[in-house]
């Protein structure tokens, strides 16, 4: 997966998880945090690209 892709999925996590928490129901909550884990693999595919 190229840089680009990793970010651009990345940043709908991101949203993903900002809409979740705004929901602010149990188990929306644990989805937020699930969102922010993959969304953080997704930038470390990212930087590790730009190596």
């Amino acid at each position: 997966m190229s840089k680009n892709e990793c970010v651009q999925r990345a940043r709908s996590l991101n949203q993903q998880a900002i809409s979740y928490r705004l929901s602010g129901t149990k188990r929306q909550l644990q989805w937020a945090a699930d969102a922010c884990k993959r969304r953080d693999e997704y930038m470390q595919q990212a930087r590790a690209a730009e190596v």
